[in-house]
């Protein structure tokens, strides 16, 4: 069984390469390791670079080009390098052309529904950023999704990947020596959701980042005693607010996210 890697290629926005592949990883998730996005490539050099790296990792290069001297450039290297390759408009503009009988004029442009939808998941990115880790607590009620829980019960992560599916997320930390925010009794419950963690899991992890920032045995960060204490205060304060709570145990992000999500089409 392969384990490849899928590189989005293009010379604007990859929105139409972005939406195939994600639909073709549903299909072979144990298989594919990892898809990365790479919108803007717009000289060969680029393109040179982006191969090597698909060689040396057994990857697949999905692209699109508007510019007929780029796609001319890559299709004719990746033969070179012997990369597989899969033109996204490619069987769709040679169909087009027998049917009109025109040659199609290598102005593809991204509609005005993918401009909007590229700006929007813009704005929710620079939201996440600006209301992560408790960075910021006004205008709290701006957000979509707000996401409260003690110390590395993967927040942030989750508040990227909403955020890259247009959703405004903030995420708080929770500690019991710090008051929570005041605007969080002030919004819609239905926004907030409490993630939780199992304490024998939470203190492994916190250890761990307690030995890659050299700090063993100099903070009680990852003591049993601590991790109960955060995890019984933090339940209060979710019982206070009456908001949904995800143990996100052995959960991945996307499946976090997907009970997010649900929860809030449901409502």
């Amino acid at each position: 069984m392969k384990n490849i890697v899928i590189f989005v290629v293009s010379d604007t926005l990859s929105e139409i390469g972005e939406l195939l592949v994600k639909a073709g990883k549903s299909c072979f998730e144990s298989s594919i390791r990892e898809v990365r996005f790479h919108p803007f490539i717009n000289d060969k050099k680029s393109i040179d670079y982006l191969l090597e790296l698909a060689k040396k990792e057994n990857g697949l290069v999905v692209y699109t080009f508007n510019s007929p001297e780029l796609k001319s450039y890559m299709e004719t290297e990746a033969r070179c390098w012997s990369i597989p390759i899969y033109d996204v408009l490619g069987s769709l503009v040679e169909t087009l052309r027998g049917i009109t009988g025109e040659e199609p004029t290598h102005n593809f442009k991204p509609t005005p529904e993918l401009d909007d939808h590229y700006f929007k998941k813009v704005e929710a990115i620079e939201f996440a950023v600006k209301y992560d880790d408790g960075k910021n607590t006004s205008h709290l009620d701006e957000a979509d999704i707000i996401l409260i829980g003690v110390s590395r019960t993967s927040k942030t992560p989750i508040s990227i990947y909403l955020a890259n599916n247009n959703f405004k997320v903030a995420n708080i930390p929770l500690m019991p020596e710090v008051e929570p925010p005041k605007e969080l009794f002030e919004i819609s419950n239905k926004k907030i959701f409490g993630l939780i963690l199992d304490p024998k899991h939470l203190v492994d992890i916190r250890t761990e980042r307690l030995k890659a920032m050299g700090l063993t045995g100099t903070s009680n960060y990852g003591s049993n005693e601590r991790v109960m204490m955060e995890l019984e205060k933090a339940q209060q304060l979710f019982d206070k607010l009456g908001c949904m709570v995800i143990d996100v145990t052995s959960k991945a992000i996307e499946e976090i996210a997907a009970i997010i999500l649900a929860n809030i089409m449901r409502r």
